[in-house]
């Protein structure tokens, strides 16, 4: 367990920060540059302080570079033969000097910057999370679980990036601009001032590239966002789209989404190819008019040489890197805005908080008491909860709250733990107002055990113990066993150290609870909250776990929150609210006796059972496992090993968690021309390929074409003697300069967008496709691991994306590169072969150094950006429980475990990223040592001359240039290339069940099913048999209810009728057979059109109510009217219409705006809008109050008996299922016995003995 003071010592950092109240009323905290140090200590000042100089100092290495190249010129232009030697002799050392303390200040700069950003990144990423679990939980309702996870890896990487690396490139390159301009205004000012008066268009040229990037790419990202959220939705509940047919719907909602993302990847590419045409074109302008001026000034102001190519070549990197540095505005902006946003959280004050400081008492009686209370959810503020709501629940008593769905119980639970605060009035705990007592102190008073139990990654006992971080191993197996766990779990692979997943792994609903009961337990805490804590087991959990409670309950001031009256029995008061009011309280014989609220509610209740429940109750006694049969005593282990098949119920379940372990690999990773398969899939975009490819590849050409242009110069240069030629050829050269310049924006906004169609159409088909093929495959699919909803969702955002690293203006930068790359390798060796040689020996250097430098820029968002997400996750989708037990610590050193880096990893991290910095950098000044060194040999020699020389220099540099950015992209190819593999892996994975392959038969269905000898194991567990030689014949026009302990195999016989999965082949004859058709050969679609299906947990989707209603009739539209009456059928008509939005209320992510009950009743009208021949009923009442439960059962029991129409139920609570035609029995997958309800009665076995219990828990 997590260390209490680590969590509180963080939180002390944030409150140092002059942080006071008033950020609670700010929506936005506004920050300067200055402020993204807020959270620096002294040692990343200093750091930071040694970057800042060293970048600037790197940065004024290159036009120094510049002023030893301008000797260089005027010693091949000017000098004889062998003065060229001295003067090369002298020059390149100094190219080696600058090299040398490139090496030395590139490395220090990036070192201390990344190592001082990464440091503060670590620290706001801690301070972030803290800072977020410590928020009330009215704040979480109105946050995006995504958007948290968002702000703690991406805007937290955008901090580090705009205080870090992008901080020294800015830097670095603003140093090269201004030193440039300085040397270019020193050595010939006249020249200087033209080549400044074309700069603006320049810098205009680099914004709109800038714009571009940041713009569409921000849009691009919201625009995949939408799509995501709705690939989440639909993979989260991939059962409910499967059971009602909603593929085909689903995917056009998916593609709708996808439109928009199209378009912008569309703009983005013309923009970029604007942006970039525009910069290539302003540079050759620039050229040409410098180049033309320069020529006059050396005619008649007697300019050297090498000044006039010094200021030139000073404007040229000048501008390129100006043109690099306002792009890190972008960043600085970006990390700004990322700031405000973390800042924010990192500052607020939350509501509640629990790391104030408050009142604790000595001791706790536990009385508390409710006062006048008035509540709404901040999220909800139209819908009052409580109204003037007052109540006393005295020390060391049980209180119950029974009502209806929405009425305010779940709300009174959350107000006792200061989940929330009421509007008015007051909440005590003995006397004392709970606003002024410790919060942790008061959350460790209390054990809690809600509906929907949480359970959390890792082992069942530290789920326990989460409880009570003190507790020892004898204290959590004892908190087990009253919890009638320790049961199940230690038939668990490891036991009580078996690692559950997020969320509980496979364990059962009940399993799930009855840990959370235990969890609760553990804590022996003064005051016990049960909302609704038996409504996932099955009888006899729960009468134990029942008999468990009211021992526990001994001595503690216990809160019951109950639909099932027959759980409140036995409370020393029980209280009737409805609407937020109390309606009437007293114990229940005192409610029985006034004949009210209560009264008519149990009357209700009894109408539903049948009298005879309530006789054999009576009957019941003795410990929780024993039943009366005929005066004897028999445990139901008993009845059923008469039948000869008893054995621990839940071993399936058991079973189930033995396979855990660490993920395997997605997919097989040799998927041969996987790039060649995805570029086919762009064929219908062939033309537009293929212009904009041969656009690129000529714009390839210019920068070599302006290499033999610019290399003229030095040929110009030698006609002094000659003004008239000299100036024909200077005009001629200068107008070639500005025709490359117009081509060159042609060519980069025509090529860009070209390419930017098919690349966005591409896109969007294999994002259609994938999402496509993942709803085409079989439910066997789905359970592997590495197909849970999480992982595919994500393989959608980051798989299908890669698509565009390697096409649309990706595959075009790619092109223009290679064509740069080897037609100025055709320059340089037509000239001469010994110096172009000499210069490939440093491209493997260039490239090793490029791939490097990108792959360790990207290092944050492929690594750090994903550790510790899944706690985050994990963390913020339950934070009502990480809240109630008190488990910020807890979670906060698990993140902090999780993605925080050692001291180790940190500094040898940023010194791996320095010295591919390093490299990259200072490559350059050690080639042009070896080049001119060489080319003064070759040039005494007279193998070369003076135009060959700078032809060839020229050539290779902008050779150098293209490889390393091709390099660059290297890393993105090659990771690009796995997803893809991956991609069309999936694409076109042939499904084990087209759900369109199979018989339609035209004929209505009768409803006739028949189990013939059924044999069936989840692929996911093969070893694991769930049904064993089942048989069993259900006529049609009939009901038939399924019943029997948890993991009996009663909700996987309604998952086979659906044909989820195929059974397997025991020998001619066997299978499920439907109306004498083996259910294997019909269409899948085909038999799931006949059913109608209502699950114990519903999956909403984020539309309104009418729309999933309406999810029902997928194959058409339904109209209003018919919408309306299913939802008159599941009794949630009223409901509706009192909303202010009626039934065009969204209902929230999985209906999270609606309370369990209301959930279940729009599942209901779901299913009863399809008019199903066949209606499957898993647990349909099971979330529902006492009055909405008898309504809805008595529609569900009419909708059962409605002609043509045959039934299967589950149910726990057999006297949901009295009025059924038919009971099977069901024991470790094989059935004990069936018959008629009234049938089993009589003969006393295996389904008496299970009423029994039922009845028991009822009169308990």
């Amino acid at each position: 367990m997590a260390n209490d003071e680590d969590f509180d010592e963080l939180s002390e950092v944030s409150k140092s920060q002059n942080i006071t109240s008033d950020f609670k009323k700010t929506k936005k905290t506004k920050i300067g540059l200055k402020s993204l140090l807020r959270y620096a200590d002294k040692l990343d000042k200093v750091l930071l302080c040694f970057g800042i100089l060293f970048s600037i100092f790197t940065g004024v290495l290159l036009p120094a570079n510049l002023l030893i190249f301008q000797k260089v010129v005027n010693a091949f232009t000017t000098s004889s033969a062998s003065d060229v030697i001295k003067s090369m002799t002298s020059l390149v050392p100094t190219f080696v000097i600058l090299g040398s303390a490139c090496l030395v200040l590139a490395f220090v700069q990036m070192f201390c910057l990344d190592v001082s950003s990464r440091r503060q990144g670590r620290r706001i990423r801690l301070l972030l999370f803290q800072s977020i679990l410590r928020q009330e939980v009215g704040w979480f309702d109105e946050q995006s679980v995504g958007n948290l996870i968002t702000r703690l890896s991406n805007n937290v990487d955008s901090i580090e990036g705009g205080i870090g690396e992008r901080l020294g490139h800015f830097l670095q390159n603003i140093s090269t601009f201004l030193a440039a301009v300085i040397v270019s205004l020193v050595s010939g000012w006249k020249l200087a001032l033209v080549g400044l008066s074309i700069t603006p268009l320049v810098l205009t040229a680099f914004l709109i590239l800038a714009f571009s990037l940041r713009k569409f790419s921000v849009k691009e990202i919201l625009s995949y966002e939408s799509a995501g959220t709705i690939a989440t939705e639909v993979l989260t509940a991939i059962r409910t789209v499967f059971a009602f047919g909603g593929q085909e719907k689903e995917c056009a909602r998916y593609e709708k989404e996808l439109q928009a993302s199209s378009r912008i990847f569309f703009l983005k590419s013309v923009f970029v190819g604007l942006g970039t045409g525009a910069i290539g074109c302003t540079i050759f302008i620039d050229a040409a008019i410098c180049f033309a001026y320069g020529v006059q000034l050396i005619l008649y102001e007697n300019y050297e040489n090498g000044t006039v190519v010094l200021v030139i070549l000073c404007f040229i990197v000048g501008s390129t890197s100006l043109g690099r540095a306002l792009p890190e505005i972008e960043f600085f902006s970006s990390a700004i805005q990322s700031a405000a946003s973390v800042f924010e959280i990192i500052q607020r004050v939350p509501e509640i908080d629990v790391s104030a400081d408050g009142e604790e008492l000595p001791s706790t009686d536990g009385e508390i008491a409710f006062e006048n209370v008035s509540f709404y959810y901040p999220s909800r503020p139209d819908v009052p909860i409580l109204k003037n709501f007052s109540l006393t629940i005295p020390a060391g008593k049980t209180v119950a709250i029974v009502g209806p769905s929405g009425s305010g119980k779940s709300t009174t639970v959350q107000l006792i733990q200061r989940l929330y605060d009421p509007l008015e009035g007051r909440v005590t705990l003995d006397g004392v107002d709970l606003r002024q007592l410790d919060v942790k102190w008061l959350r460790q008073q209390i054990g809690v055990v809600s509906q929907e139990p949480v359970l959390f990654a890792g082992t069942v006992e530290e789920n326990i113990r989460l409880g009570d971080p003190e507790a020892t191993d004898s204290e959590v197996e004892e908190a087990a066993r009253m919890a009638d766990a320790h049961g199940f779990i230690i038939q668990l692979p490891q036991a009580y150290k078996t690692v559950l997943s997020e969320g509980g792994g496979k364990m059962s609903g009940g399993q799930k609870q009855r840990v959370a009961i235990a969890r609760a337990l553990v804590r022996n805490p003064p005051i016990l909250l049960l909302d609704e804590a038996t409504s996932a087991l099955d009888n006899k959990s729960e009468r134990a776990i029942q008999a468990a409670i009211e021992r526990a309950a001994q001595g503690r001031t216990v809160l019951m929150i109950a639909h099932r009256l027959s759980t409140v029995r036995g409370a020393d008061q029980i209280v009737v609210v409805d609407k937020g009011e109390v309606r009437e309280m007293g114990t229940h014989e005192e409610l029985l006796a006034k004949g009210g609220v209560y009264a008519n509610m149990l009357l209700k209740l009894k109408d539903a059972q049948g009298e005879h429940s309530e006789n054999e109750a009576d009957d019941v006694s003795g410990s929780e496992d024993e039943f009366v049969i005929g005066g004897e005593k028999p445990r139901l282990s008993e009845v059923l090993k008469k039948q000869g098949v008893w054995r621990a119920s839940r071993v399936s379940d058991a079973e189930s968690l033995a396979s855990y372990g660490s993920m395997v690999s997605l997919l097989p990773e040799k998927q041969k021309h996987a790039v060649l398969k995805a570029l086919r899939m762009n064929r219908p975009e062939w033309y537009y390929l293929a212009i904009g490819l041969l656009m690129m590849m000529l714009g390839g050409l210019t920068l070599p074409s302006f290499a033999l242009l610019y290399s003229e110069m030095f040929q110009i240069f030698t006609m002094i003697g000659d003004p008239v030629a000299m100036k024909a050829r200077t005009s001629f050269i200068c107008g070639m300069f500005g025709l490359m310049a117009i081509l060159r924006l042609l060519l980069g906004v025509g090529g860009n967008a070209a390419l930017g169609i098919a690349g966005a159409r591409l896109t969007r088909r294999a994002r259609r496709l994938f999402f496509g093929s993942i709803l085409n495959q079989e439910m066997a699919w789905f359970d592997k691991p590495e197909n849970q909803a999480g992982i595919l969702t994500a393989r959608l955002a980051v798989e299908v994306q890669s698509l565009q690293k390697i096409t649309g203006t990706q595959l075009g930068v790619v092109i223009e590169s290679i064509t740069l790359v080897v037609s100025a390798l055709i320059i340089a060796f037509s000239y001469n072969w010994k110096l172009a040689l000499l210069n490939l020996t440093f491209f493997p250097i260039l490239v090793v150094g490029g791939a490097l430098q990108m792959r360790q820029m990207n290092r944050g968002a492929g690594q750090n950006a994903c550790k510790g997400a899944d706690i985050a996750q994990e963390a913020f989708a339950a934070n009502r429980t990480v809240v109630s037990l008190g488990l910020q610590p807890y979670m906060y050193e698990k993140f902090k475990k999780a993605s925080a880096p050692t001291a180790k990893e940190l500094y040898a991290g940023s010194g791996l990223f320095a010295a591919v910095h390093t490299l990259a950098n200072s490559i350059i000044f050690f080639q042009f040592a070896a080049f001119f060194y060489v080319a003064a040999i070759l040039f005494d020699t007279g193998e070369v001359g003076v135009l060959a020389v700078f032809r060839i220099f020229a050539s290779i540099n902008f050779a150098g240039q293209g490889l390393g950015r091709t390099a660059s992209l290297a890393p993105d190819f090659k990771s690009a290339h796995s997803n893809i593999k991956r991609t069309i892996e999936t694409i076109e994975r042939t499904t084990k069940m087209d759900v369109n392959v199979g018989l339609t038969p035209e004929t209505a269905l009768s409803g006739a099913i028949e189990f013939k000898n059924v044999c069936f194991s989840y692929p996911a567990r093969p070893n694991t048999r769930i049904l064993k030689s089942f048989s069993h014949s259900i006529e049609p026009n009939t009901s038939t209810a399924l019943v029997g302990t948890s993991g009996c195999g009663k909700s996987t016989i309604i998952q086979l009728v659906q044909r989820l999965y195929d059974v397997e082949q025991r020998g001619p004859g066997s299978g499920i057979f439907v109306d004498g058709m083996d259910l294997r050969t019909l269409s899948p679609n085909w038999i799931r059109d006949q059913i109608g299906i209502v699950s114990q947990e519903p999956n909403l989707f984020d539309v309104s109510i009418r729309e999933n209603i309406a999810y029902g009739l997928n194959k058409e539209e339904p109209s209003m009217e018919q919408i309306i009456q299913a939802a008159k059928q599941a009794n949630v008509h009223e409901f509706i219409e009192a909303l202010p939005e009626g039934y065009e209320t969204r209902v929230g992510a999985g209906g999270s705006l609606l309370s369990g009950g209301q959930k279940q009743r729009i599942a209901i009208a779901r299913a009863l809008i399809r008019k199903p021949r066949l209606l499957l009923l898993d647990e349909a009442t099971s979330a529902l109050d006492v009055d909405s439960e008898r309504i809805v059962q008595a529609t569900l029991d009419a909708a059962m008996q409605e002609g043509s129409r045959t039934s299967m139920v589950v149910a726990h609570r057999l006297t949901t299922v009295e009025n059924c035609d038919s009971i099977v029995v069901l024991a470790n997958g094989r059935k004990i016995e069936s018959g008629p309800p009234q049938a089993l009665m009589q003969t006393r076995g295996a389904y008496y003995a299970l009423h029994n219990v039922d009845a028991a828990v009822v009169h308990h």
